[in-house]
């Protein structure tokens, strides 16, 4: 035919149909040489990634065997598109006849993918606001579950979400995740902490978040093939740069004919020193090869905390699913913590947006902390006299665990009073750790910059057991 075949070539411009991001290919390039009328210039080339590193059975097996983002066959989930640069949909038709019977991958013969073109074969379409690389996409990146959008950002399949909240969606079983290639790893960052992948691919956990992230194999994301022609640059540019017409365009931090000197870029932004081998050595706080970025310290994330150019804050709006509402609006949605909110209706709670999200965050998060909170066995027995005091601490301290409280300004969530962790501490008479950075604020802090209030109230049966202990000690 007068086209490539789109279900191997898929987004080259010369298939039967145009793509949101169709490249000019060698492939296309090479046939206009052949044809005896061009000369084709293919440093110009673009990157064809369809099929890439799939090996020979991906042309000569059916596409409902094919892999990853290749194949899809439910459209009640999404996934990652098939170069990882974006979340998607699975796309299935359920056609007014039968299929042809080579294009019947599907136990009904009339349903297939969405493109004749590409012989009804079914794989993840990107979402218009699924890109992972794309800064300006309109749907923000959701920071419950750890994602950053940007260049060196792709798709990955995880069940990470923040200590303390829940997934904003169970159908959305992906998200979009920093890496890098380094050292012959793949490594992966969620909230700036950086960990290796298995390289064969696998999970992984980070501290301060739920769930895991599996990693996809270090030949999908790290390509040891080169983009360039050895032979027209030198050295290959030693691969600091791009050989384009024959000459090296060196990248940040490099130059020379073949980019194998060093420099440091931009005097390292005045946060580092110069070393003489041309290396940034940045000051703390501070990374990347010019020492432009700040960075927070580890536990920020540990935290609950979200880094913004090198300042940790614990913001709700950074938070895809939740946002800060008025108290009053919530109290209709929810029923374990309907009283403990309704004590302070006048402010704004973080919370989902969503109530049946908000209703799932009660019963998967609240009632486990409340029933780990609440004495139970010996210990139940030992309080059974101030049972009441205990039970209305916890179920308080549980839900402003979960369900924290908006500054002033409608923006930042406000860790739980330590007041309250004292004060579930006197009615239980346990020893919850109150310094505890993750949930408790400082000491000093009021209780007007904090979740909660502290009622520092005992049963008569934990006052005399105080009492015995205070003799004890005498």
């Amino acid at each position: 035919g007068s086209h490539w075949e789109k279900r191997l070539l898929m987004n080259e411009i010369m298939t039967g149909s145009v793509d949101t991001r169709s490249v000019v290919s060698n492939m296309t390039l090479a046939l206009l040489e052949d044809s005896g009328w061009y000369k084709a210039n293919y440093s110009m080339a673009d990157r064809l990634d369809w099929g890439r590193n799939q090996g020979t059975e991906f042309v000569t097996s059916p596409c409902n065997l094919w892999k990853g983002g290749y194949h899809c066959n439910t459209t009640q989930f999404s996934g990652c598109t098939y170069n990882r640069e974006a979340e998607g949909y699975c796309p299935i038709v359920t056609y007014s006849g039968d299929l042809p019977q080579w294009a019947r991958y599907f136990p009904k013969a009339n349903k297939g993918g969405q493109s004749a073109l590409a012989d009804y074969c079914a794989y993840f379409i990107a979402y218009s606001d699924g890109s992972c690389t794309d800064t300006t996409s309109a749907r923000e990146p959701d920071r419950v579950l750890g994602e950053v959008r940007g260049s060196n950002s792709r798709c990955m399949a995880s069940s990470l979400v923040r200590t303390g909240f829940v997934r904003g969606s169970p159908t959305n079983g992906n998200g979009c995740y920093q890496h890098r290639c380094i050292n012959n790893s793949l490594e992966v960052a969620v909230d700036g902490l950086w960990r290796e992948c298995p390289q064969a691919g696998g999970s992984i956990h980070f501290p301060g978040f739920n769930g895991e992230l599996i990693c996809p194999a270090y030949h999908e994301l790290c390509n040891t093939d080169t983009a360039v022609d050895s032979g027209k640059c030198p050295s290959a540019c030693n691969f600091n740069g791009d050989c384009v017409d024959g000459r090296c365009h060196c990248f940040l931090g490099f130059y020379g004919h073949d980019c194998s000197r060093r420099s440091c870029p931009r005097n390292c932004t005045g946060n580092g020193l110069c070393l003489n081998n041309g290396i940034c050595e940045c000051k703390p706080g501070y990374t990347g090869v010019d020492c432009s970025t700040a960075i927070c310290d580890e536990q920020c994330s540990l935290h609950g905390g979200v880094c913004d150019n090198g300042v940790c804050e614990f913001r709700c709006s950074d938070y895809g699913a939740y946002s800060c509402q008025n108290t009053s609006v919530l109290l209709s949605t929810l029923s374990v913590c309907k009283n403990v909110l309704g004590s302070d209706i006048s402010g704004q709670h973080c919370a989902p947006r969503e109530p049946s999200i908000l209703q799932q965050l009660e019963e998967v998060v609240v009632m486990p902390n409340y029933n780990h909170l609440f004495p139970v066995g010996a210990r139940k027995l030992f309080n059974i006299f101030g049972s009441t005091y205990c039970d209305e601490a916890a179920k308080r301290l549980a839900c402003w665990i979960s369900i924290q409280k908006c500054d002033k300004d409608g923006d930042n969530r406000l860790l739980v009073c330590h007041s309250a962790c004292e004060s579930y501490n006197l009615a239980c008479g346990v020893s919850l750790d109150c310094s505890e950075q993750t949930l408790f604020s400082s000491k000093e802090e009021g209780e007007g910059n904090c979740t909660g209030f502290g009622e520092m109230k005992l049963s008569w049966f934990s006052r005399l057991r105080r009492s015995f202990s205070l003799r004890n000690s005498s």
